[in-house]
């Protein structure tokens, strides 16, 4: 999933639990074991705010890192 400033706005838009299992998804499909992944309802706050905020260079760079993140997980 690309993140824009559009899907940004999309994501605010759900519910805590809808929002969680986003997250879980993306996070599984850049290699993240998250069986044992729980998010507190302060942390999904808290990532909301993040969200709310986030610059499109804020997000630029956030794919950035996550690609570099799963090209590693290959070594």
């Amino acid at each position: 999933m690309m993140l824009d400033k559009r899907s940004v706005d999309m994501l605010l838009r759900l519910n805590d639990e809808q929002l969680i299992a986003v997250i879980k998804r993306l996070a599984s499909e850049a290699g993240v074991d998250t069986n044992n992944l729980n998010i507190s309802p302060a942390q999904i706050s808290g990532i909301r705010q993040a969200l709310a905020i986030a610059t499109d260079d804020d997000l630029k760079r956030a794919a950035e890192l996550l690609k570099n993140f799963k090209g590693s997980q290959g070594n």
